[in-house]
């Protein structure tokens, strides 16, 4: 499942088709988005024009330009759309976990978080390569999508040492540090091996979180 989910992208019928403008205006932007976040991943994001992102959506120019500035409009209205996408992911797989939890928490979170981005290599490459290119309002929001996921983390946290499982406070720049070592994993993976080979981070991520944390598990290596 995506952001594709439920898009067609046929080009609407001229004239009077009884359909919606809204739900017109919103089909539209969900293909642009679409369009854009394919371009970038197929194409990178300097290469990625006007045209190439319409041509994906199958809309035209004009109600391109009807709802973007511009191809940076278009992906920054996209990246928010990504993260947004992930988020609600990351949200219902751990719905029917109990609060208390901790380590199913974060080991759900981990292993949901991979999946999605093998699901969705396009919105992998926006969030964790082609963003980093975009220019500072991405670069903002990009920060923005790193608080959210630390304070995820921190959450998780904050009940293990409730419960007194883990063993010392930790300050909150280490949440953000630990999402930058997951970023920075996931992206050599998506350069180096491609977004197949994410859901294979998952040991190392969870065991290195909790090390982190203290309450170190590592898995054993063979011989």
């Amino acid at each position: 499942m995506g952001l594709e989910t439920d898009i067609d992208r046929r080009r609407l019928p001229r004239g009077t088709h009884g359909l919606n403008p809204a739900d017109v205006v919103h089909s539209q932007r969900m293909r642009m988005y679409m369009g854009v976040l394919e371009a970038v991943a197929e194409r990178g994001y300097t290469a990625t024009t006007v045209a190439d992102i319409v041509a994906r959506a199958n809309v035209s120019r004009r109600t391109f330009y009807q709802q973007f500035t511009g191809r940076d409009d278009c992906f920054s209205a996209a990246f928010d759309a990504a993260v947004d996408l992930v988020i609600d992911y990351l949200d219902e797989s751990i719905r029917d976990l109990p609060h208390t939890d901790w380590r199913g928490l974060i080991h759900t979170t981990l292993r949901e978080y991979l999946r999605t981005l093998t699901d969705n290599d396009y919105c992998a490459r926006a969030l964790h390569l082609e963003c980093l290119v975009a220019g500072p309002t991405v670069a903002e929001q990009r920060r923005r999508m790193k608080t959210r996921l630390a304070q995820r983390m921190q959450a998780a946290f904050h009940i293990g040492r409730t419960r007194g499982d883990i063993p010392a406070d930790l300050p909150p720049e280490v949440f953000e540090s630990l999402i930058g070592a997951i970023d920075d994993r996931i992206r050599d993976c998506l350069q180096l091996t491609g977004p197949q080979a994410l859901p294979t981070l998952l040991p190392h991520l969870h065991a290195f979180t909790l090390a982190l944390f203290g309450t170190p598990d590592w898995p054993a290596r063979a011989n």
